[in-house]
């Protein structure tokens, strides 16, 4: 059974993304958090443990029951960059959350069809697995646990007082 709970797109600026997001469709406020070496634990790029300085955007917000990602690369390897340069911005992943236990069984069926793993990592109680599912998608499939993550270093934007 399957259980979407994200849409990801992949932006140059996230700040401008989250405008326009805001003020065309009515989506946000975003929840926005720098993933780095010091936010995720165990973050692989293609198989290999990175160990150099990394960063990466993510500003989320929820449209019912379903969660909205706009991804800015900033720094170090990921597969974001690959994603701009030959896509350029839009659509990069949907993910599918699932319990800890039907992880492993789930990337080997991937594996097994010939998706491998691209990138992997958790940020506190979540984790998340991306599958090189292009040629068969037209995008990216993510799995992941959707475990519980600490606050956001930002709310935007700013919500005001009343």
């Amino acid at each position: 059974m399957r259980n979407y709970k994200q849409v990801a797109v992949v932006v140059r600026d996230v700040y401008s993304a989250m405008d326009k997001w805001s003020s065309l469709l009515g989506i946000g406020p975003w929840d926005v958090r720098h993933f780095t070496q010091d936010t995720m634990q165990g973050f692989t790029y293609m198989g290999e443990l990175v160990t150099e300085p990394f960063d990466f955007i993510c500003a989320v917000t929820w449209v019912g029951e379903v969660e909205m990602e706009l991804i800015q690369p900033i720094a170090g390897p990921n597969i974001y960059w690959k994603h701009l340069e030959e896509n350029g911005e839009g659509l990069h992943h949907i993910k599918d959350v699932m319990p800890d236990d039907e992880i492993p069984d789930v990337v080997k069926h991937f594996e097994d069809a010939g998706c491998r793993v691209t990138q992997t990592g958790w940020i506190d109680n979540d984790v998340h697995y991306y599958f090189d599912t292009k040629d068969a998608l037209g995008m990216v499939y993510e799995i992941g646990n959707g475990g519980k993550i600490g606050p956001p270093e930002e709310v935007y934007p700013a919500p005001t007082s009343a």
